[in-house]
């Protein structure tokens, strides 16, 4: 059977856009930007793709690329060691060379680092003011620190030439403020040392974020990693255009976004039409093979895209291909292949999980829908428009990425005498709207994108200097960590292969960003929902099936029913808003 729009088997990349074109697209750009606006996102990624070299990952769609991100943020972690270990460094120097100074500017960056706190700024202002009463006083404190260290030196050098020492060496004022301006410069290095340090690295960061992630960078061109490191980023290379998602949790649609809707229609196999008459009912069901019925129903979605009169009414960004999910938690030797234990079936023979489903097996998937792998034909419309050009040629308007992603997952099951049909409808918010920062910084000078990267921290940055020292300590303990305890399924029974979650959905914004989006979405659904309805009505025609009663719940589900969040869902005439009223006319169904 066909697997996708562009003839790859299994594969669910959109080889329009990649690798023909060695750019990378906006949200992939917006993704390996997080990995230096938030550590929490790149401590996650990282954590996810590469530790475990036996996770399955998640499949990506419209055009996102995780080998950049990774890329991305692996550089991020290493620039960050090195601002760690310098600061840590410096706060060493500083408890030895001057003690009373380094633990005042502790203590002055302990209360305005608790000001960063999301709790303590929606907590008490009693709290708040206390804190800033504490900082104030501990400035205070360093200052008088600093201050009375430099002025004791200059007593002490000023008595040293005094008359009182007339065998001692003499000095001049220039030399005695010279050794005092000395003693306060020393004073202050710690504080100013660590401060700078995490200014330039926040500065370094976003020249990254103006340079190489501009809009249309090329994909980075990745250096000499260690094997080990570099047999995981070519699997993840390989899995993500994959058409299996292995997943840990309940999450079957990984990696496109949240359901936004689910139907399903069950209609009886039994029941044909009669030459004249009314259906009726006969002995055998009608022999329905559901890998035709998916088939027949591919081919009157790509017509959308393929199959119009003019080329600016197809959907262009249209990529259909397959979806085998699979719970990723197997028993490592609970097979059998002539008597001897072997691994799970997904379980390749490297050890790692496959991300490719051969069309033999998917064949064999859809035709035994009770077994523990289930496919779905997958619909994704990446919301990426087209150019508006006039009759003349000339461009009213350029493309613009809306960067959402609306996905349709269809099953069709036979079975127990029936066609069972199940409609799952995804969206994928845009990117997290603080990593478009990308788009902003290349047009601004050097001097702005600096202070660009200081008002965008603010007391942040001093979050940085006094965390420094337990980051450092808490990623070389993960780095001692990892090397010493790799995961070997061989050693469990029962090993967890599946994906916690997706990356891109980990950037993703918590909605959709304007009203245009979300009628966008409303619009493909619909066109998608009215296509594989009448597909599936003229096919079972085709067969001699009575459609009655699957036009019946097709015109309920599709104008009469609407989900709502936790899977529940409100069947009948609905209406919201002021003197809101809605009613549905079914005198077309008296007497049928």
């Amino acid at each position: 059977m066909a697997v996708d729009s562009s003839g790859a088997t299994g594969s669910t990349r959109d080889t329009r856009a990649h690798p023909r074109v060695p750019r990378m697209s906006n949200v992939t750009r917006y993704l390996s930007a997080a990995a230096y606006l938030d550590s929490g996102f790149r401590d996650r990624v990282l954590g996810e793709l590469m530790f475990d070299p036996y996770r399955a990952v998640p499949p990506s769609y419209g055009g996102f690329d995780l080998i950049p991100v990774i890329h991305h943020c692996r550089r991020s972690r290493s620039m960050l060691v090195v601002r760690d270990a310098l600061i840590t460094v410096f706060f060493l120097v500083g408890f030895v060379m001057s003690p009373l100074t380094t633990i005042a500017w502790v203590a002055t960056l302990v209360p305005l680092v608790l000001l960063t706190s999301g709790r303590v700024r929606r907590g008490s202002l009693v709290l708040r003011a206390m804190l800033w009463f504490w900082a104030a006083s501990m400035a205070l404190l360093l200052l008088a620190a600093v201050f009375s260290t430099a002025l004791s030196v200059l007593l002490l050098q000023s008595l040293s030439s005094s008359s009182l020492y007339d065998d001692g060496p003499s000095y001049g004022v220039a030399d005695v403020l010279g050794q005092g301006l000395g003693t306060l410069a020393l004073a202050m290095a710690v504080p100013f040392t660590t401060l700078g340090v995490a200014l330039v690295y926040r500065i370094a960061t976003y020249m990254t974020l103006a340079g190489t992630l501009r809009p249309g960078a090329p994909e980075p061109v990745t250096g000499a990693t260690g094997p080990r490191t570099a047999h995981r980023v070519d699997y993840v290379r390989s899995a993500q255009w994959g058409n299996i998602t292995m997943y840990a949790n309940e999450d079957a649609f990984m990696g496109a976004g949240s359901i936004a809707r689910t139907w399903s229609i069950a209609v009886e196999l039994d029941r044909v039409r009669g030459r004249e008459g009314p259906p009726r009912r006969q002995d055998d069901p009608v022999d329905l093979d559901p890998v035709e019925l998916h088939a027949f129903v591919r081919e009157r979605l790509k017509d959308m895209r393929d199959r119009v009169l003019r080329p600016n009414e197809g959907i262009q960004r249209l990529d259909i291909g397959d979806h085998v999910v699979t719970r990723g938690i197997f028993t490592v030797a609970d097979w059998h292949d002539g008597g001897a234990p072997v691994s799970h079936p997904l379980i390749g023979k490297n050890g790692l999980p496959r991300s490719h489903a051969t069309p033999e097996e998917i064949e064999a998937i859809v035709r035994h829908p009770q077994g523990g792998v289930r496919y779905y034909q997958r619909v994704t419309i990446n919301n990426a428009g087209q150019e508006i050009r006039d009759r003349n040629g000339r461009l009213v308007a350029p493309a613009e990425d809306q960067e959402a992603l609306t996905s349709a997952f269809i099953y069709l099951a036979v079975e127990g005498r029936m066609l069972y049909t199940q409609f799952v409808v995804t969206v994928l918010p845009p990117a997290h709207g603080p990593y478009h920062v990308v788009d902003r910084l290349p047009t601004m000078t050097g001097g702005r994108i600096a202070w660009e990267a200081v008002r965008s921290l603010k007391l942040r940055l001093l979050r940085d200097v006094l965390a420094a020292p337990a980051r450092l300590v808490r990623t070389g303990v993960q780095a001692v960590r990892q090397n010493m305890l790799a995961p070997d399924p061989r050693k469990h029974i029962v090993y967890p292969y599946g994906a916690r979650f997706s990356v891109r959905e980990l950037g993703a914004s918590d909605d959709l960003q304007t009203h245009i989006q979300v009628l966008d979405v409303s619009k493909y659904v619909r066109m998608i929902e009215q296509r594989l309805t009448e597909a599936v009505l003229d096919f079972l025609e085709d067969k001699g099936v009575e459609t009655g009663a699957y036009r019946l719940q097709a015109a309920s589900v599709t104008m009469n029913t609407l989900s709502v969040s936790g899977g529940a869902t409100v069947s009948g005439p609905v209406a919201f808003g002021h003197q809101a009223a809605a009613t549905v006319n079914n005198l077309g169904g008296q007497g049928a």
